[in-house]
């Protein structure tokens, strides 16, 4: 009877929002339902992780929609527990409309703008229209198949050597100033960058998710490592 109590709260409390969150902040403006929990009911000191606040859920590398997906849940850098969570996410996407030989630069003919359950690709941002017309096909597309990084080659948003902003928060800390990335990504990605400005130790490096544009702040996911 607890784990039913525990499952119905989690889908309805901070858990189902925390990962709700985690899936929008990768993919952008989509909508996410969380249709089953499993795992639920670790301890975050004395209560539910659902109600630890503010709770994080992290999706493991490599997940993908449609699949159920093993999310770590955090509170601060403290790890409280997991889940594994089958979900149902719908927005709009670009669809081809007919197919498209691998390696063509595909026309705006060729697609149309849908609303759809997106299923099978990974928790990452879907490519526009704009983005779209005139890019290569990454293999042969047959008509009807949703269009991702990973189906045509989108140019990065933020290019290895780009100076970018960034911000860095450790719980009510946050740090910001003018860094340089280190590697190519599109908005959501996880990517290297070495600071600018404040000075740091040789080999130090930080890990940003960056939210829109070539200049723009973003949420520190990894560390401070210095060379021995």
């Amino acid at each position: 009877m607890w784990h039913v109590i525990a499952l119905n709260l989690a889908l309805t409390g901070r858990v189902a929002v925390a990962i709700e969150r985690a899936v929008q902040e990768r993919m952008g403006n989509v909508r996410v339902a969380v249709i089953e929990l499993t795992r639920t009911g670790e301890r975050c000191d004395s209560v539910t992780v659902a109600e630890c606040e503010p709770l994080v859920a992290l999706p493991e590398p490599g997940s993908r929609l449609g699949r159920p997906i093993r999310f770590i849940l955090a509170v601060g850098d403290t790890r409280v527990g997991s889940v594994v969570a089958k979900l149902t996410v719908t927005g709009t996407a670009v669809r081809s409309s007919h197919a498209v030989a691998h390696r063509e630069n595909i026309d705006a003919d060729a697609i149309e703008l849908v609303e759809a359950e997106l299923e099978g690709m990974l928790l990452e941002r879907l490519p526009t229209m704009a983005e779209i017309v005139g890019a290569p096909a990454r293999r042969a597309l047959g008509a009807g198949e949703i269009l991702t990084t990973s189906t045509v080659v989108v140019p990065p948003v933020v290019k290895s050597g780009d100076k970018v902003k960034v911000s860095l928060s450790t719980g009510a800390t946050q740090v910001t100033g003018v860094g340089r990335a280190s590697d190519s990504g599109q908005v959501g990605d996880l990517i290297r960058g070495r600071p600018i400005e404040p000075p740091r130790p040789q080999g130090a490096y930080y890990r940003t998710r960056f939210g829109g544009g070539r200049s723009m702040n973003g949420r520190c996911q990894a560390v401070n490592r210095e060379r021995s």
